[in-house]
Formats: structure tokens, sequence, C-alpha cells
């Protein structure tokens, strides 16, 4: 089946279902969607992301001056459960003008290891509750998202699928795909005011994902926490939570 979920109001959304576990299963169609920022979508996005796909719950990653300077959009007025968990510590703000966070960049693949593995740093309560949220049995169907879907929807992504249990190859793969949508999505994000400082929509290849940034990020984790569902565990979340993670994942 094809994972990406094709709507007019974003570009980056794919389902996490099709992906290979270690064990030799695959993940689940219609539990989880990741996604670029949906305040944009079309009354005709929001009836399929209800009717089609059952959408009960959705996670806002991005930083709280971030989400009220975009706004929610059409699903701010549907019955779906809404949960902030900014991953962008409020540190995080340009210091020449403090309206506009340098939320989207573009860096240097050890910069944005460190990057990512600052979001378990620095964020760790937000992250440990998205993952609480998505093992919840009531949450779902649910969609995650940020800005771009790239960097703060890949870091939950990837700990979801790692602790789903997940070849790592295959989230390597999962966080790439993104590759197929990037000129579309930094097209889209020049247009919003929150990113348009730090985005050339007319540079290809920008904001691109490398794959040995992910390799780089999961052995981080590895190495500083023991893995994903370890970091998990000394955040707080229980192993009746993680085994609940796999169940909504996998079955």
């Amino acid at each position: 089946m094809d994972r990406w979920f094709n709507l007019t109001g974003c570009d980056n959304v794919r389902d996490l279902g099709g992906l290979p576990t270690v064990d030799g299963s695959l993940t689940r169609y219609g539990a989880c969607l990741r996604a670029d920022s949906v305040q944009m979508l079309t009354p005709g996005d929001v009836s399929l992301l209800r009717g089609s796909f059952g959408l009960r719950a959705v996670l806002d990653l991005r930083a709280k001056e971030e989400a009220l300077r975009e706004g929610r959009g059409l699903l701010a007025e549907e019955d779906v459960a809404y949960h902030h968990l900014s991953f962008l510590p409020g540190e995080w703000v340009m210091p020449d003008d403090p309206r506009f966070p340098a939320i989207v960049r573009d860096l240097r693949t050890q910069d944005r290891v460190e990057h990512y593995l600052d979001y378990l740093r620095l964020a760790g309560p937000a992250v440990a509750t998205a993952l609480r949220v998505l093992a919840h049995a009531d949450t779902g169907p649910a969609l995650f998202h940020c800005a771009a879907g790239k960097d703060r929807t890949g870091v939950l992504a990837a700990m979801l699928l790692s602790i789903a249990g997940v070849e790592r190859s295959a989230i390597i793969d999962d966080y790439t795909q993104t590759n197929e949508r990037i000129e579309r999505v930094n097209a889209r994000l020049a247009d919003r005011p929150s990113y348009q400082r730090q985005i050339k929509p007319d540079s290809a290849g920008q904001l691109s994902c490398l794959p040995e940034v992910m390799v780089g990020f999961l052995a981080g984790v590895d190495e500083g926490w023991g893995g994903p569902a370890a970091w998990a565990r000394t955040s707080g979340v229980t192993e009746a939570e993680l085994a609940a993670l796999r169940t909504t994942l996998v079955g």
C-alpha cells in the first residue's frame, strides 16, 4: 500500500503502517499519521481525515509562539482531542527578533544530530507525554505534526517506531521519505510568517533528510540512554504504556 496520505492543505503526510519489525510483522495502517503543519487543511481534507482515517486526536509539536501565530486551522472546529506538546524549549528563539523563533534551520549533519538529541535532553517531558498519549487506548487514530514534518515529527516517529520494534533500516527509510516532498514543503513554509526568514523556496535540497542524521540520532540515543525504550522508561513511560504502544502500532 502507498503510505502517503494525500491532502490539499499539506504535503508531507504519511501513515506509519506497512513497516517491517524485527520479529517479522508489519506495522498497522490506520493507527498514526505523521505530518507537516495542518493549519491550511481544506474542508475536503478534514472530511478525509475524519471520515476515511477516523481521526480522533492531534499532537501539535510546534513551539507555543509558533502555534499561536500560525493557528490550528479547520481541525480546531472538529471534535478532535488536541494536545500541544512543544518540542522546542523557550530559549531556542532568535536573539535579534524574538517574534520569529529559529524553528526551521538547515544544519550540518552532526549539528542536526545534536539538535535532535536536544529534543530529548531539553524537551523530554513533552516527548514522553507524546508517547504516553499515543499509548492510551482511546487516543487513536492520531496525527502528530510540526512545521515541515521532518525534524520534531521525525524524532517522535523514530522513537515510536523503535519502541514498536520496527527495523532500524525501515525507520531511517521512513525519515528520508520526506525528501520526495521536500521542495513542496519548503515552498509552503516560505509563505508563512514563522519560517519565511529561514526558508528559500528556490533552493534545491534545502532541509533534506540525510540518512546519516537519523543513524547518528539513534546511535546517540543508544549511547546516552540505552535505546529509545530505555529513554522512555527513564522519562516516566511505564512498561504497560510501552506495551500499549507496540500493540497500537503492530497489534
